[in-house]
Protein backbone atom coordinates (compact mmCIF):
# COMPACT_ATOMS: atom_id res chain seq x y z
CA UNK A 1 0.00 0.00 0.00
CA UNK A 2 0.90 3.31 -0.60
CA UNK A 3 1.87 6.55 1.27
CA UNK A 4 -1.24 8.03 -0.85
CA UNK A 5 -3.38 4.94 -0.90
CA UNK A 6 -2.86 4.48 3.32
CA UNK A 7 -3.77 8.52 3.88
CA UNK A 8 -6.80 8.38 1.51
CA UNK A 9 -8.06 5.58 2.90
CA UNK A 10 -7.84 7.37 6.52
CA UNK A 11 -11.59 8.35 7.93
CA UNK A 12 -13.32 9.77 10.75
CA UNK A 13 -12.31 7.96 14.29
CA UNK A 14 -9.46 5.94 13.12
CA UNK A 15 -6.36 5.61 14.65
CA UNK A 16 -3.55 6.47 13.56
CA UNK A 17 0.10 7.02 14.08
CA UNK A 18 2.36 9.50 12.42
CA UNK A 19 6.32 8.42 12.76
CA UNK A 20 8.56 11.66 12.52
CA UNK A 21 12.51 11.83 13.25
CA UNK A 22 11.98 12.57 16.79
CA UNK A 23 8.38 11.18 17.93
CA UNK A 24 6.00 8.93 17.19
CA UNK A 25 2.34 10.58 17.73
CA UNK A 26 -0.92 8.12 18.15
CA UNK A 27 -4.08 9.66 18.22
CA UNK A 28 -7.90 9.41 16.84
CA UNK A 29 -8.25 11.02 13.54
CA UNK A 30 -11.74 13.95 14.40
CA UNK A 31 -12.15 15.75 11.56
CA UNK A 32 -11.01 14.94 7.14
CA UNK A 33 -10.88 17.10 4.38
CA UNK A 34 -10.48 16.70 0.81
CA UNK A 35 -9.94 18.26 -2.35
CA UNK A 36 -9.36 15.67 -5.89
CA UNK A 37 -6.26 17.25 -8.14
CA UNK A 38 -7.37 19.42 -10.72
CA UNK A 39 -6.70 20.70 -14.54
CA UNK A 40 -6.36 24.70 -14.12
CA UNK A 41 -5.31 26.98 -16.97
CA UNK A 42 -2.14 27.06 -14.52
CA UNK A 43 -1.64 23.56 -14.97
CA UNK A 44 -2.31 20.39 -12.44
CA UNK A 45 -3.21 22.03 -9.51
CA UNK A 46 -2.35 19.06 -6.23
CA UNK A 47 -4.94 16.96 -4.82
CA UNK A 48 -5.02 17.23 -0.99
CA UNK A 49 -6.28 15.26 2.13
CA UNK A 50 -6.10 17.27 5.71
CA UNK A 51 -6.60 14.73 8.84
CA UNK A 52 -7.51 16.28 11.88
CA UNK A 53 -6.10 14.38 14.92
CA UNK A 54 -6.73 14.56 18.40
CA UNK A 55 -4.00 12.88 21.04
CA UNK A 56 -4.91 11.04 24.32
CA UNK A 57 -3.33 14.06 26.22
CA UNK A 58 -5.45 16.42 23.90
CA UNK A 59 -3.00 17.86 21.92
CA UNK A 60 -4.07 18.37 18.48
CA UNK A 61 -2.21 18.21 14.97
CA UNK A 62 -2.96 18.76 11.63
CA UNK A 63 -1.37 16.64 9.25
CA UNK A 64 -2.05 17.66 5.33
CA UNK A 65 -0.93 15.93 2.15
CA UNK A 66 -0.15 17.16 -0.92
CA UNK A 67 -0.18 14.51 -3.93
CA UNK A 68 0.03 14.65 -7.49
CA UNK A 69 -1.56 11.45 -9.59
CA UNK A 70 0.04 12.56 -13.68
CA UNK A 71 3.52 12.98 -11.70
CA UNK A 72 5.51 11.80 -8.43
CA UNK A 73 5.09 14.53 -5.96
CA UNK A 74 3.63 14.37 -2.90
CA UNK A 75 4.29 16.89 0.37
CA UNK A 76 3.04 15.73 3.77
CA UNK A 77 3.51 18.66 6.94
CA UNK A 78 2.37 18.53 9.98
CA UNK A 79 1.08 21.14 12.43
CA UNK A 80 0.49 21.61 15.76
CA UNK A 81 -2.47 23.26 17.61
CA UNK A 82 -0.95 25.92 20.04
CA UNK A 83 -0.22 29.34 21.65
CA UNK A 84 0.73 31.98 19.63
CA UNK A 85 3.43 34.58 21.31
CA UNK A 86 0.75 36.67 21.51
CA UNK A 87 -1.24 34.56 23.76
CA UNK A 88 -3.46 33.10 20.95
CA UNK A 89 -4.01 29.64 19.63
CA UNK A 90 -3.25 28.80 16.15
CA UNK A 91 -2.00 26.16 13.71
CA UNK A 92 1.47 26.30 13.84
CA UNK A 93 3.95 24.18 11.65
CA UNK A 94 5.90 21.97 13.34
CA UNK A 95 8.81 21.48 11.04
CA UNK A 96 8.29 17.90 11.87
CA UNK A 97 9.33 15.57 8.92
CA UNK A 98 7.08 12.27 8.43
CA UNK A 99 8.94 9.02 8.27
CA UNK A 100 5.66 7.43 7.79
CA UNK A 101 1.60 6.97 8.36
CA UNK A 102 0.63 3.59 9.87
CA UNK A 103 -2.81 2.10 8.26
CA UNK A 104 -5.25 1.37 11.38
CA UNK A 105 -6.67 -0.80 9.02
CA UNK A 106 -4.27 -3.72 9.31
CA UNK A 107 -0.89 -4.31 6.98
CA UNK A 108 2.40 -3.03 6.89
CA UNK A 109 3.62 0.34 7.60
CA UNK A 110 3.35 2.57 4.39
Amino acid sequence: MTDQQTVLALECTDPIQIYTQKRTLTGVIYQCEHHEPTLSCRGPEPGEHVLYVATPSNDLYRLQYRYYDEIEHTEAQLDHYGRTPNGRYAWLRTGAHIECITSPKGGEPA
